[in-house]
């Protein structure tokens, strides 16, 4: 199996330069926001009278996080994808398919420049998008690399028009733009510059970032952002609550029940849909489990809405699919799995496996055996599993449930070696990423079927025929489902009311009283305008 996403994780992929490699990640969170989160700016906006702060709370074990989340206010994208999964310009202001649709046209934003006042020309921008497409290629097999590299043959600039370059292609690639949603530019010497809407000026006890005034979207309206790490989520709660801090990136499921019961007045809570999907990935490799009507069969055992209410406190959407229920190709006309134990015996019955005594002691008596590999330590998995054990136990299935370090989880799911794996995958919002989760050329599972649809998305432009090729893979999802899927999670970022925050067209609501926000999108992280943020009694 491949990838997932890098330790700083963003909703769609992490801003890839000329080094920056995905790795897998099973059970790391969400830092931030989609890069095509937030409005477009058209033109600078006026400084408050004084740099107004904000210090952000990140609770993760390891404290590269804070970083991580500090990487993603430096860099900005060369394409941005916005909530309902189309593309926006950012780095890129424009692009056009050619005819035969074997080359992308990309127009570099005139003015560029690093956070030093670098300048970006065009010529940079083609060896930067050069080494880019190189580093995808020497990605190790089990990482994520983009769809699209192995299809690019060169990249030109433009000899009639010198700030656009072409990228020439050897078969039509439709994802090409949504790779470009991962990839960004690095400043040839000194990589602590970037092209985001902050600067990095210290990285001592904590991370300081100050707004860069040059910035193409507009000069940010907070001008500073300070950010905390913390060994635990409850240590930066508290931090907040005593005024030390302004804001937690992300709170866990029980901390809004917490904050419903407590009243609080003083914070707004921005909860969204991650674009990540737990699921128990299926081995079709398995001499049982490559039938389609078992794997159905266990489809229809699973009560996924008593998971999240158990799991994950009622903190979570039911997954019909792995494709990102907020894409604007997103077929609502499809057939669902739903808890239906009737249906999971008869299936299980027409395929032969009858309930059997056991033939071990301590076993049940079972249809079916088998195992479920997930990543040791962490309790929500290890909650999902329990439930799930229990769940199949009433049709006679035995789910062993086994747990290992997440590299060795990586290691077997690479080399094919399981039954069963509870996990966690990005979706990004993407359908390159549902290409890079389930196609055969990209993951050891076996899983072949959807392959004809998913070659045949990669190759179209045209929106009617996505449509529908979505809804085909969708319904192909149902008959022949490569996993059971659980359950797309519901977090939130707990912002101080003294700031207001934007909706993804860069409103806010009239008046000063920042607790009245204009409703956010259910998928989107307020977290990817922060450069918009201001205080609370500051008017546009």
């Amino acid at each position: 199996m491949n990838k997932s996403q890098s330790v700083s994780c963003v909703v769609v992929r992490p801003v890839r330069t000329l080094t920056i490699r995905f790795a897998l990640i099973l059970v790391v969170p969400v830092l931030f926001g989609a890069t095509g989160c937030g409005s477009e700016s058209k033109g600078p906006q006026a400084k408050a009278s004084a740099p107004t702060a904000i210090r952000i709370g990140v609770a993760q074990p390891s404290p590269a996080a804070a970083r991580s989340l500090a990487n993603l206010l430096i860099s900005d994208s060369l394409v941005g994808i916005r909530s309902d999964g189309r593309p926006v310009d950012r780095l890129v202001s424009e692009w056009a398919w050619t005819a035969d649709q074997l080359g992308l046209r990309l127009r570099l934003r005139p003015n560029l420049q690093f956070h030093d006042g670098t300048p970006i020309d065009i010529a940079y921008f083609k060896q930067s998008l050069e080494a880019t497409i190189e580093a995808a290629r020497k990605e190790p097999p089990e990482s994520d690399a983009m769809v699209s590299d192995p299809s690019v043959i060169g990249i030109e600039v433009d000899p009639n028009e010198r700030d656009w370059v072409v990228v020439k292609l050897s078969r039509k690639e439709a994802f090409l733009l949504d790779d470009l949603g991962s990839a960004g530019l690095r400043h040839p010497t000194n990589q602590s510059y970037g092209t985001g809407p902050y600067k990095l000026e210290a990285t001592a006890d904590k991370v300081r970032l100050t707004a860069f005034d040059r910035y193409y979207r507009g000069h940010p309206q907070i001008g500073v952002v300070e950010i905390h790490s913390f060994g635990e989520q409850r240590a930066s709660w508290a931090a907040l609550m005593r005024g030390e801090i302004d804001a937690v990136h992300e709170i866990a499921p029980n901390a809004l029940d917490f904050l419903q019961a407590d009243g609080q007045t003083g914070v707004n809570t921005y909860a969204f849909v991650r674009p990540y999907y737990i699921q128990l990935v299926f081995n079709v490799r398995h001499p049982i489990l490559k039938n389609p009507a078992v794997r159905q069969a266990l489809s229809y055992g699973v009560d996924r809405q008593q998971i999240v209410d158990l799991a994950l406190n009622k903190q979570g959407m039911v997954a019909e699919g792995p494709i990102w229920p907020y894409h604007w190709a997103y077929s609502t006309a499809r057939r669902i799995y739903t808890h239906n134990s009737e249906a999971a015996t008869l299936r299980l019955d027409s395929t032969g496996l009858k309930l059997k005594p056991a033939s071990v002691k301590g076993q049940m008596p079972s249809r079916l055996r088998i195992r479920c590999l997930t990543v040791a330590g962490d309790s929500r998995y290890e909650k999902i599993a329990l439930i799930l054990q229990k769940q199949l136990y009433e049709i006679g299935v035995d789910l062993e449930i086994e747990t290992a370090p997440g590299a060795a989880v990586v290691k077997r799911l690479v080399s094919g070696d399981f039954d069963t794996v509870l996990i966690q995958r990005i979706a990004a919002r993407s359908l390159a990423w549902t290409y890079l989760t389930f196609h055969s050329s990209k993951q050891n599972t076996g899983y072949k079927a959807a392959d004809r649809i998913l070659d045949r998305l990669r190759e179209t432009i045209a929106e009617a025929e996505i449509r529908t090729l979505v809804s085909d893979l969708q319904q192909t999802f149902h008959d022949d489902p490569p996993a059971i899927f659980i359950t797309w999670p519901k977090v939130a970022r707990v912002v101080s009311a003294r700031f207001q925050v934007p909706d993804e067209a860069g409103r806010v609501a009239p008046g000063t009283n920042s607790r009245f926000q204009v409703p956010d999108e259910a998928g989107r992280d307020v977290l990817g305008s922060l450069w918009q943020w201001r205080p609370a009694d500051v008017s546009r």
